[in-house]
């Protein structure tokens, strides 16, 4: 299996989880993360690296400003491009990947709360 088989296959698992979770997730956010795999990527490696570092609580829209910093600061024009409207629905998609990190974002339940996030 090759490097982009394995891309591949990670994101399909990630759209599966979103389709079948979809009380977990927003409405738009199957089709935020079929477009901004990258970004969601870039969002796990930074959970992933504070998790390794022996962190066991962090937040996602901590992690979702810093990526936005960095990109931004890649860009010619420097208005922000990534939204911040995504972050708690990659933490929850992190928190399905990695269940044996229960706890790791702390997230509201149920849809008036994650249209409140």
């Amino acid at each position: 299996m090759t490097q982009l088989d394995l891309f591949s296959d990670r994101k399909k698992t990630a759209l599966i989880f979103v389709t079948t979770r979809p009380e977990l997730f927003r409405s738009e956010f199957h089709d935020w993360l079929n477009a901004n795999w990258p970004i969601y990527l870039a969002f796990e490696r930074r959970a992933n690296r504070l998790w390794n570092a022996g962190v066991r609580h962090a937040g996602a829209r901590m992690i979702g400003e810093v990526i936005r910093y960095q990109t931004t600061l890649r860009q010619d024009d420097p208005e922000f491009k990534v939204t911040d409207w995504f972050w708690p629905d990659c933490a929850r998609l992190w928190m399905l990947h990695y269940p044996e990190r229960k706890g790791f974002f702390e997230t509201r339940s149920g849809v008036s709360a994650r249209r409140a996030a």
